[in-house]
């Protein structure tokens, strides 16, 4: 637009179209984690009793001669054994509102009920400032429970951490945020035909792209000092 010069500056306004278009975000690949037994249970004596039963009776009387057939007929006894007294053993990942979901569940069933009984007298005032006052109720008792449970949870992670106890202080934290994953972005060939996984492969190919990307010369610069010549 060279009309637009009431700036007084040598800089060109420019006006365009553009059409942009989000990029699809990558879903994470979970890492398959092998399960664990909840041997927990094993402090308790009821537990140990029933696991010796259970073993008593699938442990054979004979095992074959082979060494191998002989270790797999007693790992899988032994294991279906566990399996069936202990359970596996469940990481649950703590959060503010499964904690406090009794709590929450009541005050939603009491401002549901103020909403169906506003909807069937829709033009009662006095069943809709029910209704408000209720669902403001429900804003102000969530936010205040979850600033209790993070402000607990800080606290215990704090003296953790001042206590010296890290395998402590990091367990507390992984159980608040979550276990983390990782995981390598495919890369495709300077080709485009074959797709890289692997973590040297895809290091070089960032080395070869960049290295193309910084030693090309630039057009313009070329053109410019073939006009001067």
């Amino acid at each position: 637009m060279t009309s637009a010069d009431d700036c007084w500056t040598d800089h060109r306004l420019i006006r365009s179209i553009m059409s942009i278009r989000l990029m699809r975000k990558r879903r994470m690949q979970k890492r398959q984690s092998r399960p664990k037994l909840n041997i927990d249970l094993l402090g308790d004596t009821t537990y140990q009793q029933q696991l010796q039963d259970a073993l008593s009776a699938a442990l054979p009387k004979q095992y074959p001669e082979d060494t191998e057939k002989h270790w797999g007929t007693l790992s899988t006894a032994i294991m279906n054994s566990c399996k069936n007294i202990l359970g596996q053993k469940k990481r649950r990942h703590q959060d503010w509102y499964d904690e406090n979901d009794t709590e929450i569940q009541q005050l939603i069933d009491i401002k549901r009920q103020t909403f169906i009984t506003w909807q069937n007298n829709i033009h009662c005032k006095v069943k809709r400032a029910a209704h408000a006052k209720a669902k403001a109720a429900v804003q102000t008792q969530v936010r205040k429970l979850k600033n209790q449970w993070w402000t607990k949870k800080a606290l215990e992670i704090q003296q953790l951490a001042d206590s010296g106890d890290t395998r402590g202080f990091f367990d507390a934290t992984r159980a608040v945020y979550g276990p983390s994953y990782r995981c390598l972005t495919p890369l495709r060939s300077k080709d485009g035909l074959l797709l890289l996984k692997d973590k040297d492969a895809i290091a070089n190919r960032w080395k070869e792209h960049y290295k193309d990307l910084l030693t090309c010369s630039t057009p313009s610069l070329f053109f410019r000092s073939q006009a001067r010549k």
